[in-house]
């Protein structure tokens, strides 16, 4: 590698991580494959988690050939919002996102959160709560 490449290449990964996204989802014009592009690990972990295939180019991913644009929309939906609720900066092409999916994958991540009103509290939280009130009583019951 040349002088004058690694300068560029240094430069390029620079404005990058300065104004480029984390994570950017999109179809390629070309193949009309979807296309994510991501050069964190974090990410490239949510993005294989939601379907995505890797390609020989290290930081580009894909979905396989042969899903409906339907299935493909809605897992490019899916790994935007997983990758946005991971705190990942996330582009994704409008024509890309499915309203049905984005919904229900939030609703599911609210479902999952500890303090949701219809989660079970832990057993700890419970044995804590008893533990007080038993020595409420005890203390009230002394003379």
């Amino acid at each position: 590698m040349s002088r004058i490449s690694r300068f560029l290449s240094r430069c390029i990964s620079s404005l990058n991580e300065v104004y480029g996204r984390e994570a950017e989802i999109y179809r390629d014009p070309t193949s009309g494959a979807v296309i994510a592009d991501c050069r964190n690990n974090c990410a490239r972990r949510i993005f294989l988690a939601c379907g995505f295939e890797r390609t020989p180019t290290a930081f580009r991913l894909r979905l396989p050939e042969g899903l409906s644009e339907a299935e493909q929309k809605a897992r490019a939906t899916q790994a935007m919002v997983h990758l946005i609720h991971a705190g990942h900066y996330t582009d994704i092409a409008s024509h890309l996102v499915c309203d049905s999916t984005l919904a229900a994958t939030w609703a599911e991540i609210r479902e999952r959160r500890p303090d949701h009103p219809d989660r079970l509290t832990s057993p700890t939280t419970d044995t804590h709560t008893h533990t007080a009130t038993n020595t409420q009583t005890a203390a009230s019951l002394r003379p």
